[in-house]
């Protein structure tokens, strides 16, 4: 009780100047505050403990996450001697009843806590250092090259952010969680791994600095193409080849006509898997691998019917007697 007698929840000990102390009348945040000019900045210590990749969604060039941070700060506000207080190292408090740095996902267009402030505790030890662990669910930006597709892989990143405070008053100081990566669930059509954390770098004339008030965790996803492998190339392959043996060892005497049938079917057939490639993949300058497959199992089956329609040409020119280039009767 005695703790939080002048204790405002509302009030950062770190982005505030001493100048501005005089005009407070919370007396313990005034002697116990480390805002004070030519001192390091405070750490906020996080750690990225679980990640759950849900979905992935390349047109949009997002993925979506339930993810747990663990975070470690102090606020010299909140300290006590446990000798005075029955040898007690730590309490744990409502989330609602303390101060709470303000984390915000960067590079993120959904962003939401999976359960609510009031229902959070938080682990408050007699030196002021606080230890909160969060439950959130957030969608990403992430930069997805398909050329490669779908044997693609690509670098995706959790980004969070200090934005109410600066350089010099509070930063993130980011460590690997002890079991990070057993803790990192993917999806059937993606596998996850994660690969450490850095934070952002700025250059500014000609020097290479890092913004220490953003932290990313990297990660990298690796596509399984299972899917695409057997519900699309195979079936492709398949029908390319059945379509070819059809052409070129067919008994019809009217194999032109077969021959212009078949490319029609195959045309159609190409056309839906272009359509669910188109549906499923942003819009890019490179086409990725199934596209030049597509592309060039569209093109065999062309030379193919233009092949078996020049062979009935000269074919029946022959029966004919005359030449099929001129449509000219030969002498003799």
């Amino acid at each position: 009780q005695d703790l939080f007698e002048n204790y405002y929840s509302h009030m950062s000990p770190y982005n505030t100047g001493t100048k501005s102390l005089n005009i407070f009348s919370h007396s313990n945040w005034s002697a116990n505050s480390s805002s004070v000019q030519n001192e390091p900045p405070a750490e906020m210590h996080i750690s990225l403990e679980y990640s759950h990749l849900t979905q992935v969604i390349e047109v949009q060039m997002t993925h979506t996450n339930v993810f747990g941070l663990h975070s470690i700060w102090r606020d010299p506000r909140l300290t006590w001697d446990p000798a005075q207080y029955g040898n007690i190292e730590y309490i744990y408090v409502r989330s609602s009843d303390v101060w709470i740095p303000e984390i915000t996902p960067c590079e993120s267009s959904v962003f939401s806590m999976t359960v609510a402030d009031r229902f959070q505790k938080v682990k408050l030890n007699s030196t002021g250092h606080l230890d909160h662990f969060i439950y959130g669910y957030a969608s990403f930006i992430c930069e997805f090259s398909m050329q490669d597709f779908p044997f693609d892989q690509h670098w995706c990143f959790y980004c969070f952010a200090l934005p109410d405070y600066s350089a010099k008053e509070l930063v993130f100081r980011g460590y690997n969680g002890s079991e990070q990566l057993a803790l990192s669930q993917d999806t059937s059509e993606w596998k996850l791994k994660m690969r450490g954390f850095r934070y952002r770098t700025t250059m500014a004339n000609g020097i290479i600095t890092q913004n220490m008030g953003e932290i990313y965790f990297d990660f990298l996803i690796t596509r399984r193409p299972s899917f695409w492998v057997f519900l699309i190339i195979i079936p492709a392959y398949l029908l390319g080849f059945l379509i070819l043996l059809g052409l070129f060892f067919g008994t019809e005497p009217n194999n032109v006509n077969m021959a212009v049938n078949f490319g029609l079917i195959s045309f159609t057939s190409m056309t839906f898997i272009i359509g669910t490639i188109a549906n499923t993949l942003p819009k890019s300058q490179n086409i990725s691998i199934l596209g030049w497959y597509i592309i060039f199992e569209l093109l065999l089956i062309t030379l193919a019917v233009f092949s078996v329609f020049l062979h009935g040409m000269i074919c029946e020119a022959a029966r004919k007697s005359y030449n099929w280039w001129t449509g000219e009767r030969n002498s003799g």
